[in-house]
């Protein structure tokens, strides 16, 4: 016996359910992949992640998952041993983590536990780092495992003048999240399409600064996964490596005019934080009766809406 009416759902934290104008959008059969009707829906897509992200920098898609915009990030950000710094406040800090130590970038971890990264502790040891060793630092803006938000302009602050490029993961965050790229000073940036961006798993997308593209080409960036051709695209196929994903352009589209024209950014985060407020009171009305269970969804400084 089933107490279920109507759509299911499913509250875990990803992939998150897609609207039904998403899905619509996405039901379609697919058209000439070289005619200019779905170059100008890639083209408007481009532009509407350039919005998302607040940044006049270059954004290149890729078709993978979150794990698969980590790759991108690592083969083009870094080379094999130059060192990163990463900020570790879960599970998804210690994978970006992991990834890149396999591909053989060097890898320093500061963990945190399940609290968000002390602006002080980066501080401190960048300024260690008197030889510029440290060549980027790698922090998740909400890491899922944990609920930890990092606070990104704090860390930004506290790196200074040190030469190092922070790099963000908002693959849990994006769309929910207060993030702009270009005003915090964020160098690169990570997400996917199944979480806030409200699009069925498959699509993962690297934003990066010009100081970014500066650095030149890595020694690690194959010819599928070097942004270069991407970021310099002209041709619908040069974005994608190949055949584009038809059906997931036309969803991200419409999720973001949902997102960006018709809800608004502004309005989108305030919905977020009031929704995980009232989760969280919920919560803790629960855990008042529970003792036992209380002390583990007491409210740690800086978790995510």
């Amino acid at each position: 016996m089933s107490f279920a009416q109507g759509a299911a759902v499913l509250a875990i934290p990803g992939p998150s359910p897609a609207p039904d104008r998403v899905l619509r959008a996405m039901h379609r059969a697919s058209p000439d992949i070289y005619g200019e009707a779905l170059a100008a829906e890639n083209r408007a897509m481009i532009a509407g992640l350039r919005r998302l992200a607040g940044t006049a920098g270059h954004v290149v898609p890729y078709i993978g998952n979150g794990h698969a915009g980590w790759e991108a990030a690592n083969v083009n950000l870094l080379d094999r041993g130059e060192r990163a710094l990463a900020l570790v406040s879960g599970h998804f800090g210690r994978g970006w983590a992991a990834t890149a130590r396999a591909l053989g970038i060097e890898v320093e971890e500061l963990d945190f536990g399940l609290a968000p990264p002390d602006p002080q502790r980066l501080a401190d040891r960048l300024a260690q780092d008197r030889e510029g060793r440290i060549r980027a630092v790698l922090v998740c803006q909400v890491d899922t495992a944990s609920s930890a938000r990092a606070d990104i302009p704090a860390l930004r602050a506290a790196m200074g003048g040190h030469p190092a490029f922070l790099a963000v993961d908002a693959i849990a965050s994006l769309g929910c999240e207060p993030l702009r790229m270009d005003e915090w000073g964020v160098d690169l940036l990570v997400s996917a399409s199944q979480k806030g961006l409200m699009v069925p798993p498959g699509l993962a997308f690297v934003w990066f600064s010009d100081r970014v593209k500066a650095r030149g080409r890595s020694g690690l960036a194959t010819p599928y996964w070097d942004w270069t051709p991407r970021a310099e695209a002209e041709a619908l196929w040069q974005f994608w490596g190949g055949t584009p994903p038809v059906q997931h352009i036309f969803g991200m589209n419409e999720a973001l005019r949902m997102l960006l024209d018709e809800e608004t950014l502004p309005a989108a985060w305030a919905r977020h934080e009031g929704l995980a407020r009232a989760t969280w009171a919920a919560l803790e009305r629960w855990g008042a009766g529970h003792p036992g269970i209380g002390a583990l969804i007491a409210d740690p400084a800086g978790r995510a809406r």
